[in-house]
């Protein structure tokens, strides 16, 4: 019988036939992408806010700088202009400053701390008023609330008196940090056209970029904080005018307290009208009250609708939801330096991102010979819209 012929091995000719290179699905390419994204992002933020949280002895003094500069600069401005010269117009602005804080602590010790014990009673009567109302009114029974909330009444109004008043506080990284904040604000005042200048100088390629990013977002800081300063002046004098002619006692604490918490936005209105009509409910039982609770309403309705968007909202266009997740990212952060600091950090970041896109929508277009200037314009309100909410939603052929 003759020899069978050999057969070859299957594996050795599946070795030796080359195969196709596997590829994972779209759907799990485009998902894995996104998500290394996603986790160097989370990584990065999570690395900041570490920083920021150790560092913030150094860093709220920074920040808290910027903002108190972006008030006294026009001061200093003008006195260069007149000839002065830069240490003498900074001292003069820091002198302002010092006043004005004097004056404010005064004022806060003079309305509160004087008769804080008159005012916590009225508190206390105020709740046992409306407690009793309530229980006649409706026949129902909420005296354990009341009880709940009288002996809660002290630690929770001494809280935020310290919030106000941390200023006054007796911790030694309290008071390194308010020195600081001086010391950052004279040199602020005094070098910051050099400071800049010298940044700026070590900005090769992107000199002018940076440069318009970086006066972008002061303008934003300036105007936030002018705008805040005068929105919460009128809602002092409106509601501190109201509480006046309703006849309602500690009229100067009610507009110190809601001046000062005005610069907190959402939260520190409330506590300050809060206080108002617990106030008036102490005092005038609950018609009063309720006259208090009609003047704050009216007066916080008339802000957030007619000075807000005119003097802050048209320069920060920042979308609600944005400032109120600010302000309580800024409190875990910085406490209440942290919720007054928010906002206007957000307002900076995005009017940088704005201007970062604006910048780079003009060099391509520069490069492809299309009329820069005007698409630029419109690349930042679009970016400026969405972080407002008011951008278009895009279409289908700009989902990517």
């Amino acid at each position: 019988m003759p020899p069978m012929p050999t057969r070859p091995d299957d594996r050795t000719r599946r070795d030796d036939v080359p195969r196709a290179a596997w590829r994972p699905p779209r759907w799990l390419e485009v998902s894995t992408g996104w998500s290394w994204r996603l986790l160097v992002v989370v990584a990065a933020c999570a690395i900041a806010v570490f920083a920021l949280s150790t560092l913030s002895a150094v860093v709220l003094p920074l920040l808290l700088g910027l903002i108190i500069t972006a008030v006294l600069s026009p001061i200093t401005a003008s006195l260069r202009r007149r000839g002065w010269k830069p240490a003498a117009a900074a001292a003069v602005g820091l002198l302002v400053l010092l006043a004005f804080v004097a004056a404010m602590v005064w004022l806060l010790l003079a309305a509160l701390v004087g008769p804080w014990s008159t005012i916590s009673a009225q508190i206390g009567e105020g709740i046992d008023v409306l407690v009793r109302e309530f229980n006649e009114r409706f026949d129902g029974d909420i005296t354990s609330v009341s009880d709940d909330l009288r002996s809660g009444i002290g630690s929770v109004a001494m809280t935020l008196l310290g919030g106000v008043l941390g200023v006054l506080g007796v911790a030694v990284g309290l008071v390194t940090m308010g020195f600081l904040t001086l010391t950052v604000v004279f040199f602020y005042l005094k070098d910051g056209p050099t400071m800049w200048s010298w940044f700026l100088g070590h900005q090769h390629q992107h000199r002018d970029t940076v440069d318009r990013v970086g006066r972008a977002m002061w303008e934003k800081v300036n105007a936030f904080v002018r705008g805040t300063a005068a929105v919460a002046f009128v809602d002092a004098v409106g509601i501190a005018l109201g509480a006046w002619i309703l006849g309602v006692p500690s009229v100067l604490a009610i507009g110190v307290l809601t001046f000062t918490l005005s610069f907190i936005p959402f939260f520190g209105a409330f506590f300050a009208g809060a206080i108002a009509v617990a106030i008036a409910l102490a005092d005038g039982g609950l018609g009063t009250g309720a006259l208090m609770v009609l003047v704050v309403v009216v007066v916080q309705q008339l802000e957030s609708n007619l000075l807000q968007p005119v003097l802050v909202g048209r320069a920060v266009r920042l979308h609600p939801l944005v400032v109120a997740l600010g302000v309580i990212a800024g409190g875990s952060l910085g406490g209440v330096f942290g919720m007054f600091l928010a906002v206007p950090l957000i307002a900076a970041i995005t009017a940088a991102v704005t201007e970062m896109r604006a910048a780079g929508a003009e060099q391509r277009l520069a490069v492809a010979g299309a009329p820069a200037g005007e698409v630029a314009g419109e690349v930042a309100d679009g970016a400026a819209g969405e972080v407002a909410g008011t951008a278009d939603p895009p279409t289908g052929d700009q989902v990517p």
